[in-house]
């Protein structure tokens, strides 16, 4: 047996477990000079309790300003809408027509009940830009299509 190995194997665990040991006290010290800085008290008062950092002034007018002059970025990201009421009898290619009068839609989904086929009354439209979606919303927001009302509003993640 090679005596080296073994002694270098529990020199580097008597290492190990005085990191351990270090690591623990530090995070003791560390915990005890958070108590005693939310306490008032402790050892370094290096920074004064009442100390102001000058602060210029900004109205709110300037950050309302600033944000609205911030140029948008249109997301890449395709825009989703919901369509709910639809007919059970309504196509996938039907949806797509009243949606494409308002900019490319890329796909349409409608969605169907596992156990009879039918369409279960809701859908999804996607559109390549997101202010055609816009558009779409609110010009076909509880517009009839096929006979029913239809609900339609941005698709929420789940």
């Amino acid at each position: 047996m090679n005596f080296r190995v073994v002694r270098g194997k529990r020199e580097r665990e008597a290492r190990r477990d005085q990191r351990k040991r270090d690591k623990a006290d530090r995070l003791r010290r560390n915990r005890e000079q958070a108590a005693d800085q939310r306490s008032g008290g402790g050892e370094d008062d290096s920074i004064e309790a009442n100390s102001q950092i000058p602060v210029s002034p900004v109205s709110l007018a300037e950050v309302v300003i600033a944000v609205a002059q911030r140029p948008k970025r249109e997301s890449l990201a395709p825009a989703k809408l919901f369509v709910g009421g639809l007919s059970w009898d309504i196509t996938a290619e039907e949806l797509r027509g009243a949606f494409s009068n308002f900019g490319k839609v890329t796909d349409v989904q409608i969605v169907h009940d596992r156990s009879t086929g039918r369409s279960r009354g809701f859908g999804f439209v996607t559109f390549e830009k997101h202010a055609d979606a816009d558009e779409a919303v609110k010009h076909l927001d509880g517009r009839e299509l096929d006979g029913r009302p239809i609900k339609v509003n941005r698709a929420e993640r789940i």
